[in-house]
């Protein structure tokens, strides 16, 4: 369930923040980590959303995502969070949540503020101390193995299906001042 009670827009990006049952440092286990992006990998290819950016942090994970006539926003977040929380739980041969109950949504309304969060996803691992470029971080977008669907968003072939494109590759957007790739100062 998100923060707030208002309605969520098929096609319209929303920057997600889900935290980790009393902030449990649950995806410092690479294990645990791999899994989450996995079953958010399929997922995503399950319900049709676009995942434009990401960011799995010890604690918390970080998405950008676009949901698609198949699934709204809150039910996206309900299988994601649940999804793993069973896996991850079978694995561990226990039992209970692994999530606070809530998540954090901001609709993107801008291709500055797309450019800004996502630059914010980018660098969260860097302003943390877990890498030394967002490159280098193996659980976020620019280094990470799953593939986002920023291109096709972007250019407009994304029609409600996911279309996945190279994680790291960065797409040009038009903002104030002038052209600036997604992720760049």
């Amino acid at each position: 369930m998100g923060t707030r009670n208002h309605p969520i827009q098929i096609n319209q990006p929303y920057f997600v923040t889900t935290i980790t049952r009393k902030r449990q440092p649950i995806f410092r286990d690479h294990h645990a980590a791999g899994l989450f992006l996995a079953e958010l990998g399929r997922l995503r290819s399950d319900l049709g959303f676009a995942l434009l950016g990401y960011a799995v942090m010890p604690d918390h994970v970080h998405l950008v995502v676009v949901p698609a006539d198949s699934a709204n926003l809150r039910e996206i977040m309900r299988l994601v969070k649940g999804s793993f929380a069973r896996l991850w739980n079978q694995r561990c041969g226990q039992s209970g949540s692994l999530w606070q109950p809530r998540y954090y949504e901001s609709a993107v309304r801008t291709e500055q503020q797309l450019v800004q969060w996502l630059k914010y996803i980018d660098d969260n691992p860097v302003r943390a101390g877990l890498a030394s470029s967002p490159q280098q971080y193996p659980y976020g977008s620019p280094g990470g193995r799953l593939m986002t669907d920023l291109t096709a968003y972007l250019d407009g072939s994304w029609i409600g299906q996911a279309e996945a494109r190279p994680s790291g590759e960065r797409v040009p957007l038009d903002g104030p001042g002038g052209r600036r790739a997604v992720g760049s100062p």
